[in-house]
């Protein structure tokens, strides 16, 4: 898609959660929450952002409406979240303020311009993809799998728009460059892939993830991606290619 329409799916998206009741008798059970209790804590955290380097170097974009489309994209990353935090104090786990995976990605979205931070906003929203399936299956709240189901719609349009703003970038790049790049982001993949499933293997083994299914799937999804980048190619629905 086009920037200007990427504007407007954000403006139409700004009340994604207003179906979800909080106020509903819904809570895990003992068991369950141990289960999520510090994996919840960790991916509410990773959703928290202020945007503000993010939002700097959208101002350098070749493209004046991308910066539009962040000003909206900033304030729907937070309300997963703001979403998050709910349910968590719902059922009673304190949120965190700090984490040293989180402190990782913030650190590498500000090594360099729009381009790296872009790259490492897509790893993030990948790993995210294949997260929010597993903790959607790990427990039995309706209301915590509304509020995946949500997250997930949102991702799949997140990497969709990544993809597109990368592409800007890929276009412009020479062979070599084009291929350092490539192999910079394959390693980051598969480094945070590792990171995310020490991190949060028990709740995705809950949901009858193994290391082998949990990495081949993150790997599929970003190697489409990358297709979508390096050679303008739709991108396949991701929630489908989940459900395969």
């Amino acid at each position: 898609m086009k920037f200007n329409e990427w504007k407007n799916y954000f403006l139409q998206n700004q009340y994604h959660f207003a179906d979800i009741d909080f106020d509903l008798p819904d809570q895990l059970s003992e068991q369950e929450k141990s289960l999520v209790y510090s994996s919840l804590q960790q991916f509410q955290r990773g959703e928290h952002s202020e945007g503000k380097h993010l939002f700097a170097f959208a101002k350098r974009f070749p493209d004046p409406e991308y910066l539009e489309c962040i000003k909206l994209f900033i304030p729907e990353e937070q309300m997963h979240a703001i979403v998050l935090a709910k349910f968590l104090k719902k059922n009673k786990i304190p949120l965190i303020r700090h984490h040293w995976v989180d402190a990782v990605f913030r650190w590498l979205r500000k090594l360099a311009g729009i381009e790296n931070t872009v790259r490492v906003l897509l790893i993030a929203e990948i790993v995210a993809k294949v997260y929010y399936r597993g903790l959607h299956d790990a427990t039995n709240s309706v209301l915590l799998k509304k509020i995946c189901n949500q997250i997930l719609r949102d991702e799949d349009q997140h990497i969709r728009f990544q993809c597109d703003a990368l592409r800007v970038f890929f276009k412009k790049k020479s062979m070599i460059s084009k291929l350092f790049t490539r192999s910079w982001q394959y390693t980051l993949m598969t480094g945070t892939s590792i990171v995310v499933w020490m991190q949060h293997r028990k709740v995705l083994k809950k949901s009858g993830y193994s290391f082998h299914r949990y990495f081949a799937l993150s790997m599929n999804i970003f190697s489409e991606a990358e297709r979508s980048i390096n050679r303008e190619e739709q991108l396949v629905t991701i929630n489908d290619k989940m459900a395969a």
